[in-house]
């Protein structure tokens, strides 16, 4: 059954280039499955999610057929998972994202605190930064957008409707970070997610710290080590 969804996420993402594609679902599975064994879950219902997660995101339908969540419901209905165990994961699949998570929407279920943490995790760390350096290129050629410029600053306190607005200026690579992404450690809802972020922190912060000593950035320095101090 879960090979199944897989392979039918696979087909449907394959062709994604902006971070968010298969490659990332991958990872998200793989590292809910270790979570999951550590925290003692639900292993199918996490798995399942894991693999669905992206399947409606806002980002690749639109915001307004991301809510109707209709192939992870149809790949679900294709690969015979039982209806009991569909509601969990669309339960679980309805709660997540960073976006929600501003309108202070988590998951409650185990399950869900596990798929999201592992979300969160693939968005940071090593695999976190070439990620966001893909949606950064994807949107430079959308929007003619640059990937950093130094004299526009981050807005550091956005609402769900600011996050999501589309080109929005302070919205390049570098002020992603700071925007989102050096934030999610604090976001972590397991124990065993709490660690891994630890690590994966620290990457970005030391990939950051040498971004703007080799550019001379010393005011982006000085920004960087107050953000982290606060």
């Amino acid at each position: 059954m879960i090979q199944n969804v897989a392979e039918e996420v696979r087909r449907l993402m394959s062709a994604d280039k902006s971070g968010h594609g298969f490659e990332h679902v991958e990872r998200v599975w793989r590292l809910t499955r270790l979570l999951a064994e550590k925290e003692n879950a639900d292993c199918k219902v996490a798995e399942l999610a894991a693999l669905l997660h992206d399947c409606d995101d806002y980002k690749l339908v639109g915001v307004e057929k991301a809510e109707e969540l209709s192939n992870a419901k149809q790949i679900m209905k294709n690969s015979h998972v039982p209806s009991a165990m569909q509601e969990k994961v669309l339960n679980i699949i309805r709660s997540m994202g960073y976006s929600k998570s501003l309108k202070g929407i988590r998951p409650t279920s185990l399950e869900g605190k596990i798929v999201s943490d592992a979300d969160m995790l693939d968005a940071i760390g090593a695999c976190g930064i070439v990620r966001c350096m893909q949606f950064a290129l994807e949107r430079c050629n959308q929007y003619n957008a640059p990937i950093f410029e130094k004299n526009v600053w981050p807005e550091r306190n956005l609402s769900a409707e600011e996050y999501k607005m589309p080109n929005r200026r302070s919205d390049n690579f570098v002020n992603h970070f700071f925007e989102k992404l050096l934030k999610l450690k604090n976001m972590m809802m397991t124990d065993s997610g709490k660690k891994e972020a630890q690590k994966r922190h620290q990457i970005m912060v030391d990939f950051l710290d040498n971004f703007f000593a080799e550019q001379g950035l010393d005011d982006w320095q000085r920004f960087l080590h107050d953000y982290l101090d606060e």
